[in-house]
């Protein structure tokens, strides 16, 4: 077991590390978010629209073999 000294010396240096790598992070602006939220939405819209055809035809499909 080690000294309980080295744990708090661990648990310190931790959180130093984690101000530093905080520091680091860069955010997007204001621009870059909206153009990235946007690009999501789009995208999100074109495979809903692909998917939900997709199912449209197979149920076509499944019930034209059924019948």
């Amino acid at each position: 077991m080690e000294n309980p000294r080295e744990y708090i010396t661990k648990a310190v240096d931790y959180f130093k590390e984690i101000e530093l790598e905080g520091k680091r992070v860069t955010r997007p602006t204001m621009k870059e978010a909206v153009r990235s939220t946007g690009a999501v939405i789009v995208i999100s819209v074109i495979l809903a629209s692909f998917l939900g055809l997709v199912d449209f035809l197979f149920s076509i499909l499944v019930k034209y073999v059924l019948s």
